[in-house]
């Protein structure tokens, strides 16, 4: 019997097993346990019994969870929790605790920081019914978007805040902390046109630089076509007086990056992600973000944005993007691989174009792979247990055709996935039944039936008014092209081994050909593998249920089971788990049992390597693990801010003990060794010495 609970910094996730199938169990009661305030209140109910009405404050001990994991989207960011769960019997209405158990998780915190590397994820699902209920009127369906949109805009609106979660916050930290440390802000951007983004951005005045890319949109049909949907906010930003670099595209190409790069004196951090700044970014599409407080890293970056205003001619107004040799070369020359400098993990990174030439407009089927997709394709073959990710449209040759080659080479391995585009999960689905890396899906052509679509990677789509029943209503699916705008690939997130891909680059062959893009692929570092994971699982799972009740109406899941049915897909006839979920959730136990995270020193999620490699000692926290330099140089450090120095002291005392304790068990091993010796001498002489009067007695004895 066991609970295992993991989080990221919008939710936690608990996994847990009793052994084997239990009777008459009607579900269990999920309890969560607030470690700082020390109260425990019951999760509230999703799902209702067929019959009972979905009232306000029902809870899971009036309507039990009837599965063996369970996602808490309703935990307050920042706190640190346990889970306790209570498995209930009897009948709808007059259920009571069964007489064993409960079983209490190991702590976890929703916090963003992991030493060097802070990641977020926003709330941007809007097929939800918590979403459907604050858009609707009795309005049609069709308003949703209408009064979405308008909401999503305003500052401080509570459906935009409910939405963006931190994202706002980590968008706007570099730019803030640049403000107030009398540095500077490198960005380069795509899309912008978020009113509260620019305001930071804004606020910088001269000390800001920014390279913004153009994206094209509307239509000759329409006759709203143009080559910079956000000339009207290009036009703002300048007036505000920062450095803007105009850097327009060549056709089929797009200027996709999205990151920032601090600099006091020398670059200090660096934030990238798939986060572009609009308020559908924040609030309409699932998105991640990672700040990395690593030199090494920021210096990189900030080679790169060099390399792009380098290539635009002319580097300010009305620039055009090259994509000349000497920017394809420099991205395409492999950079040494970083260690994070808290000794969490390691980081190669890539940036786009890296490829000699752009791609042909018509590819042979001998077309090269570009460098970085090779990494990635590379990390997928050799996956040892899992893979999930996050996609919006890879297009082809992509990560969707290597995951279904690695999953036909290893069907044991557990493979989930969500897209936005249902081409990418039709890919996988014509992949893993015969196609391959090479098969390129067919061009789609008006009236031709739906793709097949494997439950492993599915596509989003939400409630529709035909599929609602009950309290069910139906949900408004998305605001624009994107969904999820996610572009993830976690590999074995509970190994010491793991991967996590992410950054600006759609994860296809074009990006690294055509397009300016950003990748980085991490390693080894256990706590940004379980909160990507967590988030992947999170996402692929909302739309896990809406993929069954549209393809398989009959037999998906509609109302709570009056008995313990409910449990077969779970557990064999002979109590084995055969869920591959569960199994996933359950098979991380004891790595997350271990040791403490780098957030806090309350919580028990791990990396045990990491841990072993500070003495123990958790990394630097936060806010993102070390405070703003002030004007001057000089550095204000608060007692979290000041954990980097601990950690590093921590580090070489640790280091100095092992090379201690290495010295002195060499000397020791050393002066036994010649103890030995000088022995070993002296025995011998005593035994030459002997010879002579041994013979001598002998040679008498004879006589």
């Amino acid at each position: 019997m066991k609970a295992v609970a993991f989080s990221n910094n919008d939710m936690a996730v608990v996994a847990w097993t009793f052994g084997g199938k239990l009777k008459d169990c009607l579900g269990f009661a999920v309890h969560r346990i607030d470690v700082k305030a020390g109260t425990e209140t019951v999760l509230p109910a999703l799902a209702t019994f067929k019959g009972e009405q979905a009232t306000e404050g029902r809870t899971t001990a009036d309507d039990p969870v009837q599965k063996f994991f369970w996602k808490d989207v309703f935990a307050k960011r920042g706190g640190t929790y346990k889970y306790k769960i209570v498995p209930m019997t009897g009948a709808p209405g007059k259920l009571t605790p069964m007489p064993f158990g409960p079983l209490v998780s190991n702590q976890v915190q929703l916090n963003p920081n992991y030493g060097t590397l802070s990641a977020y994820f926003n709330r941007g699902i809007l097929a939800t019914q918590a979403t459907a209920h604050k858009l609707t009127d009795g309005s049609p369906a069709g308003a949703m978007v209408d009064i979405l949109k308008e909401r999503i805009v305003k500052i401080g609106d509570q459906l935009r805040v409910d939405l963006a979660g931190d994202m706002i916050k980590a968008l706007t930290t570099l730019p803030d902390e640049a403000l107030n440390s009398n540095g500077e802000l490198l960005l380069a951007l795509y899309e912008f046109q978020d009113p509260e983004l620019i305001q930071h951005f804004a606020a910088l005045h001269s000390r800001g630089s920014l390279i913004l890319s153009n994206m094209p949109s509307g239509s000759k049909k329409t006759g709203d076509l143009t080559n910079d949907a956000y000339a009207e906010e290009r036009q703002q930003i300048k007036a505000a007086g920062l450095t803007v670099i105009d850097r327009f595209m060549p056709s089929n190409s797009i200027g996709h990056n999205k990151f920032q790069v601090l600099v006091n004196g020398t670059p200090q951090a660096v934030l990238f992600g798939s986060t572009n700044c609009t308020s559908n970014a924040l609030c309409a599409q699932t998105n991640n973000t990672i700040i990395a407080r690593s030199p090494a890293m920021a210096q990189a970056y900030a080679d790169y944005w060099k390399r792009l205003k380098q290539d635009t001619v002319p580097p300010g107004n009305n620039g055009k993007a090259q994509q000349g040799a000497p920017l394809r070369g420099a991205d395409g020359t492999k950079l040494p691989t970083i260690t994070l400098e808290d000794n969490s993990g390691t980081v190669d990174l890539w940036f786009s174009p890296n490829t000699p030439q752009r791609r042909a407009s018509k590819p042979g089927p001998n077309e090269a792979t570009p460098p970085d997709m090779q990494m990635v394709f590379d990390a997928i073959a050799g996956a040892k247990q899992a893979i999930v990710f996050l996609v919006f449209e890879p297009g082809s040759p992509s990560i969707i055709n290597k995951i279904a080659d690695a999953l036909k080479a290893k069907p044991s391995l557990f493979v989930r996935g969500a897209v936005t585009a249902p081409q990418a999960s039709g890919a996988f689905a014509v992949g893993i039944t015969g196609g391959g890396a090479g098969t390129k899906p067919a061009k789609r052509q008006k009236g031709d039936p739906p793709l097949p679509e494997d439950y492993r990677v599915i596509h989003t789509r939400g409630v529709t008014k035909s599929d609602a029943f009950g309290q069910w209503e139906a949900e408004l699916n998305q605001a624009g092209h994107a969904v999820i705008h996610d572009k993830i690939v976690v590999i074995d997130p509970f190994d010491d081994d793991c991967v996590v891909i992410t950054g600006s680059h759609n994860l296809g062959y074009k990006a690294s050909y055509n397009n300016d893009e950003n990748m980085a692929i991490i390693r080894g570092h256990r706590a940004v593998a379980e909160a990507y994971a967590a988030h992947c699982l999170d996402v692929y799972d909302h739309y896990a249920w809406r993929y069954w009740l549209q393809t398989s109406p009959n037999t998906a899941w509609h109302f709570l089971a009056t008995d313990d049915s409910w449990q077969n897909s779970y557990f064999s006839t002979d109590n084995q788990v055969k869920s591959a979920e569960l199994s996933f959730w359950l098979s991380a136990t004891p790595a997350a049992d271990s040791l403490p995270t780098p957030v806090d020193q309350t919580s028990t999620r791990a990396r045990p390597g990491l841990q072993a490699a500070v003495g123990g000692v958790a990394p630097a926290i936060g806010p993102h693990a070390r405070a703003p330099r002030r004007q001057g140089g000089a550095t204000k450090h608060s007692s979290a801010a000041g954990q980097p120095r601990a950690a590093a002291a921590a580090r070489s005392k640790a280091a100095k003990t092992r090379k201690s304790t290495t010295r002195t068990a060499k000397a020791k091993s050393a002066k036994a060794k010649s103890v030995k010796t000088k022995k070993a001498a002296k025995a011998k002489k005593r035994r030459v010495a002997a010879r002579p009067a041994k013979r001598a007695k002998t040679k008498r004895a004879k006589k």
